[in-house]
């Protein structure tokens, strides 16, 4: 059955969440956290790529191997679990072959001919013809090879007809790195001339690397029979699964984040010494946060003959206040730099104790002090001022080990890629950690 495990990272303040849904060969997954105090619940942002499916945005999975995500934006000492969903979706490139295109359809004899007819309407599709020359015994055709893994069911669906009286079958066959046959699923239909609907499913057993759907005219049909089909789709079963419990304690410290670049999250401490003779000697501090503003979002109108004016208002602005850190090193400064430099809003995380709500914040102009004359004294000044925004949208940007900048720290040349046995998609995806 698929499995979600979250596991809890205090030293990065996160929680890491393995997805293994391939048992049912699921290509997207939709991951949520849950509070069970109150029941809501929020989505976790995916990385690299990602498929919005009614709304919600799936994070991609290759034929439902193990995918990572991170969940950088959970409040701290709180618990929470996590609920994967995975949709039955389709697994082949062109079940209603698009625009008159039969591809990747292909027919398993010179004697039979594939033909696209008519194109239905805005959505582009079409129907698929098979003929043969009268000659050829159990006339077929084939579909793509789609990724599956061992234990998996998949279910092939057709819709076909024929101009005369003809049994038709449908199915899936399983097949190991060879090519191979190793089980096939299908269904055969009496002779068909009206529209009928055909429903096989094939269990992948061991060895499974790929599966490859098939239609097929029973007997040796005359020359004169054609048999169409409207579509035929391959689809996974859907599946859930929901984790344990997990919390992340803040342990007393302060955390600046960037969601969407969760590599470069800064832990802030709140004890510091700012002689700087005394430890510690490495780390970035809390210093203060200024007054909090709300700007009010209001005119007012003065009328004739009337004292006191009208007044036009909306919700008033969010907080505004200024953020203000000390780094003790220079590598301490350059983090935080780092962490500035693309302007995208982040998340500030505050122990409960404090009552400092978790905030998103856009930081305006942030200023750098120096302290001491002699600019080899390490420790600088931080002023980050900052109004209250929204979340980022989109997914974040690769889970760290996995995104192309990573790369040449896994893998020295090409052909290390290569010899790993890693696909364009899954690099694409993320998926080659």
């Amino acid at each position: 059955m698929p499995t979600i495990t979250a596991t809890a990272d205090s030293t990065k303040a996160q929680v890491r969440l393995d997805l293994d849904f391939s048992d049912i060969d699921a290509p997207y997954a939709y991951v949520t956290r849950v509070d069970p105090a109150t029941g809501a619940t929020t989505a976790v942002r995916g990385h690299g790529t990602s498929t919005t499916i009614a709304g919600l945005p799936y994070v991609p999975m290759q034929a439902g191997y193990k995918a990572v995500l991170y969940d950088t934006e959970l409040p701290l000492d709180n618990a929470f679990y996590y609920v994967a969903t995975a949709p039955s979706v389709t697994l082949n490139a062109n079940p209603t072959f698009n625009q008159g295109y039969t591809e990747p359809w292909y027919a398993t004899s010179t004697a039979t001919t594939l033909r696209a007819v008519g194109v239905r309407g805005s959505t582009g599709t079409s129907d698929m013809t098979l003929q043969t020359d009268g000659t050829v015994a159990s006339p077929s055709v084939r579909g793509e090879e789609i990724p599956a893994t061992q234990g998996a069911t998949l279910t092939l669906t057709v819709s076909v007809s024929s101009n005369v009286s003809q049994s038709i079958s449908c199915g899936l066959a399983a097949l190991d790195a060879s090519g191979s046959v190793l089980a096939t699923g299908s269904a055969t239909n009496g002779a068909v001339t009206s529209a009928a609907t055909l429903v096989a499913t094939v269990t992948c057993p061991a060895n499974t690397v790929s599966v490859r759907p098939f239609v097929q005219v029973n007997g040796t049909p005359a020359s004169t029979s054609v048999a169409t089909f409207a579509s035929a789709t391959v689809t996974n079963a859907a599946g859930t699964a929901t984790s344990g419990g997990v919390s992340v304690p803040s342990l007393g410290s302060c955390w600046l984040k960037d969601p969407l670049r969760p590599g470069g999250n800064v832990r802030v401490d709140f004890a510091f010494d700012p002689n700087p003779l005394c430890t510690p000697t490495e780390g970035v501090f809390f210093q203060g946060m200024a007054d909090e503003a709300r700007a009010a979002n209001a005119a007012a109108f003065n009328i004739n003959n009337q004292a006191a004016p009208i007044v036009v208002s909306k919700v008033r602005s969010a907080v505004s206040s200024t953020l203000t850190l000390v780094s003790r090193t220079f590598a301490d400064r350059d983090r935080l730099n780092a962490l500035l430099a693309p302007g995208s809003p982040l998340l500030f995380q505050v122990p409960d104790q404090y009552g400092v709500p978790d905030t998103m914040m856009s930081v305006a102009t942030s200023t750098v002090s120096r302290v001491h004359p002699d600019h080899a004294f390490p420790i600088r000044i931080f002023s980050l001022p900052f109004s209250a925004t929204l979340a980022p949208g989109g997914p974040m940007q690769g889970t760290v080990g996995t995104r192309w900048q990573d790369m040449c720290n896994r893998y020295a040349s090409w052909s290390a890629v290569n010899g790993a046995g890693l696909t364009w998609v899954q690099l694409l995806d993320g998926l080659a950690g």
